[in-house]
């Protein structure tokens, strides 16, 4: 608005100022006059259109796409989920997502053509648990005590940890050519508090290398859980991986990669000469498809189970394969809910709940490799009864078709349940509190359930 007023004024002062001498002056100097008067023009009109092109990078033009997607007045717009809508504030964007995302709380690094943002978040949590579930933690189905075991009869008790806290150092180059962007993320997770690595990849272009959440981690599919474990019957988890994700149009977005298999999984009960072994890196694929109200993402993966004998056992190899379907809809304003089922034969341990179980595959005695089916359930809804009061309800259930050979405490199948209520008096900073329930029962009947009291407050930079 303001170049468009600068441009009247000019063009009304020439006017004014050379109509005085329009009669005195001869038709060459009116020629003279109206030429000056085009080329004034003609710069404004280029400054303006230079005054929109910076415009049109600036962080308000993503404010408008948001807005505009947001709207109901268009048929064909996409759905915009809300950062404080995801579990993950930090997701892995790739070429235009990464081009046109705000990036606030940024600096520019001087000398480059680079910006740079410290995240994260602090958060402090305190629990008290009800039946002596063996992680003081996190609620896993598989910590659960199940009766027969000595733990089946320990008391409750009460933990306070930070050990959730985070921190995260995003550098972006979104000017040139190719967009750039370097991420590494940290926790303090492990055992002792010690800093863990959580995130450590490259963005360039639509091309991702490094370690990151797998291809088919479908983090839309959360609802916002105060326990970290967030139910564990969600399929995939973070590894190191090469992935394509590129944008297709409004509606279609793509992925491809290929990823290292962190759990190979195969129970040795017999007691079989040799080992686990990984010869070849697990494919996966993806497609999401978006509307102005709802995301649907689908996808598949593939890898080897390889069991290498040595010089005394036999050598043997089976495929693993799964089918991971997902998504979000949101109901008015704020209120969605989420699913994500996954099939699997063969990749139990791509299932959080069964991680590290030996879930995979059973080597037998005849030196064949035995897969076992896999499957799980998560459903979510979140409502939002004001401004700064919102509820999540979420259900993950988890069950694998194991073998007699397995542990017979071996989880073979299990559920857990969440609700909590969180208030957000301020932007960045929420508490709550959240109740669980849970069960698991192994692979030779024996059952357990657990309830889980936790409450937490957070504040995000």
């Amino acid at each position: 608005m303001l170049i468009k007023k600068i441009k009247l004024l000019i063009i009304l002062f020439i006017l004014v100022a050379s109509k005085g001498q329009l009669h005195a002056q001869d038709l060459d100097s009116i020629k003279a006059e109206i030429k000056m008067l085009k080329e004034y023009t003609q710069r404004i009109n280029e400054l303006e259109k230079y005054i929109d092109q910076i415009e049109s990078d600036s962080s308000s033009t993503h404010l408008q796409q948001v807005k505009a997607a947001q709207s109901d007045t268009l048929g064909d717009q996409i759905l915009v989920i809300p950062k404080e809508d995801m579990r993950e504030p930090n997701p892995v964007i790739t070429g235009s997502d990464l081009v046109n995302d705000d990036f606030k709380g940024s600096w520019p690094m001087f000398g480059s053509d680079f910006r740079m943002k410290i995240g994260g978040y602090l958060k402090v949590d305190i629990l008290y648990d009800f039946n002596g579930t063996t992680d003081k933690t996190q609620f896993l189905m598989s910590t659960i005590p199940v009766k027969g075991t000595p733990e089946y009869a320990d008391d409750g008790y009460i933990n306070f940890m930070a050990r959730e806290t985070r921190f995260n150092f995003d550098v972006r180059r979104t000017s040139g050519k190719v967009p750039l962007r370097l991420f590494i993320e940290g926790d303090f997770w492990s055992a002792g508090n010690q800093l863990r690595l959580r995130h450590a990849y490259v963005v360039a272009g639509d091309f991702i290398v490094g370690q990151t959440w797998t291809t088919l981690s479908y983090l839309e599919s959360l609802v916002t859980l105060i326990d970290f474990a967030a139910g564990d019957a969600l399929f995939g988890g973070r590894t190191t991986l090469v992935r394509y994700q590129k944008k297709i149009n409004e509606h279609w977005k793509v992925a491809a990669g290929i990823e290292n298999l962190d759990f190979l999984g195969i129970e040795n009960p017999d007691m079989v000469g040799g080992k686990s072994s990984l010869q070849l890196p697990l494919l996966a694929f993806r497609a999401d498809y978006s509307w102005k109200t709802g995301l649907l993402i689908m996808g598949a993966s593939f890898a080897q189970l390889h069991w290498d004998g040595g010089a005394e056992g036999p050598d043997a190899s089976a495929l693993q394969n799964d089918f991971v379907v997902g998504g979000r809809q949101y109901i008015g304003k704020s209120d969605y809910f989420t699913w994500n089922f996954s099939y699997g034969n063969g990749s139990g341990e791509n299932i959080m709940a069964f991680a590290g179980s030996d879930a995979n595959a059973v080597i037998n005695i005849d030196g064949k490799l035995e897969t076992l089916p896999a499957y799980s359930l998560l459903l979510g809804f979140s409502h939002e009864w004001s401004d700064k009061f919102t509820s999540n309800l979420s259900v993950a259930y988890g069950w694998l078709e194991s073998k007699e050979s397995r542990d017979p405490l071996a989880l073979k199948q299990g559920g857990i349940g969440h609700l909590n209520l969180i208030y957000r008096p301020l932007k960045n900073f929420t508490c709550g509190i959240e109740f669980m329930y849970g069960n698991q029962e192994t692979t030779d009947g024996s059952i357990g359930r657990a309830n889980r009291l936790q409450t937490m407050a957070k504040y995000q930079f």
